[in-house]
């Protein structure tokens, strides 16, 4: 089999597409095919899609209904479902862009060791100005660092940076699925880590993840904002789960700095009964009750 690599887009936006698609069309290596998934989407992406078929061995298809709304993980796995029996999987997006080698150094690197790979990545803008080189990873990484390093903040993850063996993949579980998918790539990448012994960076390519206004990142709506924090709390759950039982470890209150923080980051954009229940609910998901009091005292005075 020639192709072995499966690229695979759950696409909705249009605004970048083009450059998503430039950034594969241009690879050095061509042995992958391009796996496009409509997500019933309002722009034109098929339109933009039917200018790349002479450039790229891609399938694309619309569905008829929109899923990534209310489960987007659901999305991205009904798009992995379209793949065929490519051995590899990279599951990138809509609005990112990857250097022009990053296939060819992928089949330079991969070797039957290992199940999961990761380039290194640059933050761009809205125009593909980089604004800055987010942390490298070492070469190998095991499960218990990455989520050390991404607990202190000295590593930051997005799902469109790793390769991973299809069946290892489907084995393990598929994706950890959170409200909002917020956090499930995170997850998800340290789930696959524990299995892999770690992950392998490829060292001479890296992807560029754009920081825009159409991700869902930036927004700050009570609503949604609200729904992102209890979603750490389900975060928190799984990996004092996964510390515990997989890892054979006692679960550090180390990492429940990232709730701590991010509430205290976000206090101007959570109203006082929300902030309130998100702590609540914080207690009572982690068994601390008595945390919860003190740090709500706090966060109601600062």
């Amino acid at each position: 089999m020639k192709n072995k690599l499966a690229i695979v887009i759950p696409a909705y936006k249009s605004t970048f597409l083009s450059a998503a698609l430039d950034s594969i069309a241009s690879q050095t290596c061509k042995d992958f095919t391009l796996y496009i998934g409509d997500d019933c989407s309002p722009n034109n992406i098929g339109e933009i899609v039917d200018r790349y078929r002479d450039k790229i061995n891609l399938v694309y298809k619309r569905f008829d209904s929109n899923l990534g709304g209310r489960d987007l993980v659901a999305q991205w796995e009904r798009c992995i479902d379209m793949t065929q029996d490519e051995p590899w999987l990279w599951l990138f997006s809509d609005d990112d862009v990857m250097e022009r080698n990053c296939v060819e150094e992928f089949y330079k690197e991969v070797n039957e060791k290992s199940m999961y790979y990761h380039f290194d990545v640059r933050k761009i803008d809205t125009a593909g100005k980089v604004i800055r080189e987010l942390p490298k990873y070492p070469k190998r990484i095991s499960a218990k660092e990455f989520l050390d390093m991404k607990t202190d903040g000295r590593l930051s993850s997005f799902v469109v940076e790793f390769i991973f063996n299809k069946d290892f993949f489907l084995s393990a579980g598929r994706f950890v699925n959170f409200d909002l998918a917020w956090g499930s790539d995170y997850i998800t990448i340290l789930k696959l880590a524990g299995k892999n012994d770690g992950i392998v960076t490829i060292p001479k390519a890296k992807v560029n993840w754009r920081a825009s206004d159409e991700n869902i990142s930036p927004n700050k709506s009570p609503e949604i904002l609200k729904r992102k924090m209890m979603s750490v709390v389900d975060n928190l759950k799984w990996i004092k789960m996964f510390v515990t039982e997989q890892l054979d470890m006692s679960y550090s209150r180390r990492y429940y700095k990232y709730f701590f923080g991010e509430m205290l980051r976000q206090k101007q954009f959570i109203s006082e009964k929300d902030g309130i229940e998100i702590i609540n609910y914080f207690g009572r998901t982690m068994n601390l009750s008595f945390y919860a009091s003190l740090f709500k005292i706090y966060w109601k005075l600062i």
